[in-house]
């Protein structure tokens, strides 16, 4: 699927599910990433810090959709004489389950995602600079603590290419106004 024709799905489905929905509510986090495989190795098992925007949109009954932007930020490795870096900013959606059938409590997610990353590579002869978007899958559990703050892990999969696959668990602090 091309990233357009994702993209334009992804915007008709908000808006056609926001038409039922209550009034949207806007929020910011802040995530800690810790990379996991190809994405661990190349990052030199540093974790990654990261901040997002969102929106809620409350359809009723535990179900929630969530559009959202995130960036995130590795920090630089240092592997003998070379220092690379990675980062991403990935606009996507996720679906929210609470199971006491309004937004509080705890809850499961699962997203779909438009991950742009660049990965930066230098060594005293070189430097290259790799960018890719590619789709993002995440799923993961929360908790809604009260109407402004929440918790949330989750696990998101990005294949770079067919041989780096840029997985990492990351874990937020929602603060929804």
């Amino acid at each position: 699927m091309k990233t357009s024709s994702f993209f334009a799905l992804v915007i008709q489905a908000t808006v056609v599910l926001s038409l039922h929905a209550e009034a949207p509510r806007y929020g910011v986090q802040a995530l800690v990433n810790i990379p996991l495989g190809d994405l661990r190795s190349y990052a030199n098992n540093n974790p990654g810090v990261g901040i997002g925007v969102q929106g809620t949109f409350d359809l009723s009954d535990g179900h929630m959709l969530r559009p959202r932007l995130d960036y995130g930020l590795y920090q630089q490795a240092h592997i003998a004489a070379t220092k690379q870096n990675a980062s991403y900013f990935d606009l996507g959606g996720d679906y929210l389950y609470f199971f006491a059938d309004k937004p509080e409590g705890l809850y499961l997610t699962a997203g779909l995602a438009a991950v742009r990353w660049t990965f930066q590579y230098q060594d005293p002869s070189a430097k290259a600079t790799d960018d890719t978007t590619k789709l993002g899958v995440a799923a993961g559990i929360g908790y809604q603590w009260d109407y402004n703050i929440g918790t949330e892990a989750r696990w998101l999969h990005s294949s770079v290419s067919r041989s780096f696959k840029a997985d990492s668990v990351q874990a937020a602090v929602t603060f929804r106004f």
